[in-house]
This record gives structure tokens, sequence and C-alpha cells, in this order.
């Protein structure tokens, strides 16, 4: 992947692995969250969210008299997140309360700021010697999950309860995942990885990791891994495709939502029937909007929730910042994001880019992978300030020197 694009390299941390118990601890944390949070199967997905919170609270204790000041805002935003979606709970219309899936989104957000601590006291070249190991490992599972979704799909009871016959949804029902919507957004969080530590990484893992993404068949997370990978080829441009793509998506989605709710809505579901859902959601979105109450429009009715007001999930990422998070939730979560990825712009563009535009066909707020790409990214410096060339020069080039 050649590329006169963006570089990265550590900050110079004195720290070394050798020798003590926090040391080891810190390696085993370190290796365990990455898997776990790029192997969250659908069978275990509760239980592997409780071990990685345990392996956070552990890895942590490491740090409790070391965290630094944007680790520390961050603990922060997650506090108050948490305080706001419990006031949004509280306040919501639903019968029912989904409590479940707020404790799954806040242990997710506490992936990416532990993640950044362990990352950043690592030696360069342990990262370079891991890295490509545990990226070929979740390449493996990715293969599995992809080679036994092509199989196992069609006989799968969410793909033989609907008619699904002659198209390409006869292949999305994943044995790993509710659908390979999810797959495809793991692969775009993996990419960014791979990005990172493009040198350590073969042409045959790239052409591996880009064939499962088009094998999803997901074509929001298609679209989002070529608008990835382009502004990553033209880095020098990288603020003017930002506003570009984001611009065209608004203008895009707007006129795809006009269309729905001014001409015949199921003349759009017989041409696509998911795209007619999501407008469906965003059409269902201002009407709630519209009755609610002062505390709702604030702090939301609290992530996964929407289900048991209206009988359907957000999916879309509009929808679950206004609704589901609220005013605040929402501004506080963005703060979170921008303070893991102020310092390492490639997590705005090679990370946060591709799941907004990802956003329109789904998101999912308890996505562990996501959080700890985040962290990773966050802990990788790339700017003159930092000692590493400006993009496009021949010091932007260089990545994670080994040894």
């Amino acid at each position: 992947m050649a590329s006169d694009s963006y570089g990265f390299a550590l900050r110079p941390q004195p720290l070394d692995f050798s020798g003590s118990l926090s040391a080891s601890v810190r390696l085993f944390a370190f290796c365990a969250i990455l898997v776990f949070s790029f192997m969250p199967v659908l069978i275990y997905i509760n239980f592997s969210q409780i071990f990685l919170l345990a392996l956070c609270l552990v890895a942590l204790c490491c740090y409790l008299v070391r965290l630094e000041a944007d680790i520390f805002a961050a603990f922060f935003l997650i506090l108050l997140i948490s305080v706001t979606q419990a006031i949004g709970i509280a306040h919501s219309p639903a019968a029912a309360k989904n409590y479940l899936t707020p404790f799954l989104f806040l242990t997710s957000l506490l992936i990416g700021p532990t993640m950044m601590l362990l990352a950043r006291s690592s030696p360069q070249a342990l990262l370079s010697r891991l890295m490509p190991r545990i990226i070929h490992w979740v390449l493996v599972f990715l293969t599995i999950e992809c080679v036994s979704r092509l199989i196992f799909s069609p006989y799968m009871p969410a793909t033989t309860e609907t008619d699904v016959s002659e198209s390409f949804y006869l292949y999305k029902a994943s044995l790993f995942f509710f659908d390979s919507n999810f797959a495809g957004i793991e692969i775009l969080c993996l990419l960014a990885i791979m990005f990172a530590f493009r040198k350590e990484i073969g042409r045959k893992r790239w052409l591996l990791a880009y064939l499962l993404l088009l094998a999803t068949f997901s074509r929001a997370s298609i679209a989002a891994g070529v608008c990835q990978l382009v502004v990553y080829k033209l880095w020098r441009w990288r603020v003017w495709m930002l506003f570009g793509l984001l611009v065209a998506q608004v203008i895009v989605i707007g006129q795809l939502f006009l269309s729905y709710t001014t001409q015949d809505s199921e003349a759009i579901h017989d041409i696509d029937g998911s795209l007619s859902s999501k407008l469906f959601i965003l059409s269902l979105m201002t009407e709630i909007y519209r009755q609610a109450d002062t505390a709702q429009r604030l702090f939301g009715i609290g992530v996964g929730n929407l289900y048991n007001l209206a009988g359907i999930f957000a999916h879309n990422i509009v929808a679950t910042f206004v609704l589901e998070l609220g005013i605040g939730g929402s501004l506080l979560f963005s703060a979170y994001v921008w303070i893991l990825s102020r310092k390492c712009p490639a997590s705005i563009y090679l990370l946060v880019l591709p799941m907004v535009i990802n956003g329109f066909s789904l998101v999912s707020t308890t996505m562990p992978y996501f959080f700890v790409a985040l962290g990773l990214l966050a802990a990788l410096r790339g700017t003159a300030r930092d000692g590493v060339g400006a993009p496009g020069t021949e010091t932007s080039s260089r990545v994670i020197q080994k040894g």
C-alpha cells in the first residue's frame, strides 16, 4: 500500500515491560482487550463485554496515579454520559426500560482511554511485533465469519422468515453477528488500524481485508471503505474531502427523505426495502421528537430504548443521537471522541469519518472494536509538533519502526 500520505509514530516512553508483574499485566490486558473487542461473538457478547470491563479495570489499576489530562477528561466525560443516560431512561415514556444496552455502551466507552493508556506505555518495537499478529488472527476470525455466513445464511431463521430470494440479503444473516453490516463496521475499524501499521502488513492481508469487506454485501460499509481509502490516498486534500463527503451525504439523505415524505413511500420500499426502513426511522424520529418534552430532548431516552418506545431499533446515527442520546449526551459523546482523536488526525479521517458515512445505514453504541481502534490510534502521533514530518513529505511516510 505505497503512498505519500500520512505517517505515524509513537510517543517515546521510558517504560519497559521486562521484569515487573505490572508490565506483564499490561501486556496481557493490551492483547486481550484487542482480541476480545474484535471478536464479540453473538453467542457470548454480554459475557465478553463484562470480561472487557474487568480487563479495563485491571489495566487501570496500573495507572491510578499516572492519568494524563486527556485520559482524565475522557473518564470524566464517561461519568457525565452515564448521568445523562440515567436521567434519560428515567424520563422515557416507554413502559419497559432497557438497562443492559446503556451498560454495554458505557463499558465500551471505557475501552477507548484504557487502550490509549496501554498503547502509550508500550515500546515501539513491541507494538510492531504484536499488531501484525493480532491483525492476522482477527482476519482469520473474519474469514471464518464470512465463509460460515455464505454457507449457512440461507438456512437461518432470520433469512427463512423473510422473502429475500434472488437477493444479496440471502447472505447477510451471520452466525457471529446479528447482521453482516456489523462485520462491515468491524472491518472498517480494522482497516483504520492497518493503515497505521501499514509497513508491517503484507499485501495479501490487505487484499483479504477488502475482499471480506465486499463479501459483507453491506453497501454502506463498502462505500465507507472506498471513502476511507480515497482519503488515505489523497491525504493532502483530506480537509476538503471531509467537508465534501459530509455535505454530499447530508444532501443525498435530505433529498431521499424529502422524496420519501412527499411521494409514495411504498414505491421507494418496492425499489429498496432497506433504504425505505432507514427513511421510515427518520420520519418516526421527527414525530417522536416533536412530542418529546424538554428532559427527553436534552437527555434522550437511553441507548437501545427506541425499540421499547416505537417497536423498531434506531439503526441510524441521526436517530441514535437525537432520540437515544439527546442533545446533552450527543455533545458529551462528541467531546469524548474529539478528546481521544484530536492528537491523531487519522482517527478523524480514517476511523470516525467512515463510521459517520456508514452511520446512515447502521450504527451501534456497543461496538468495542470502534472504541479499541479509537484508543489505539489516539496513542499514535503524526504531526510536525511531535517530530514527524508533515503529510506528503518523505519523513511523513515513516510508520512505527522496528527496534
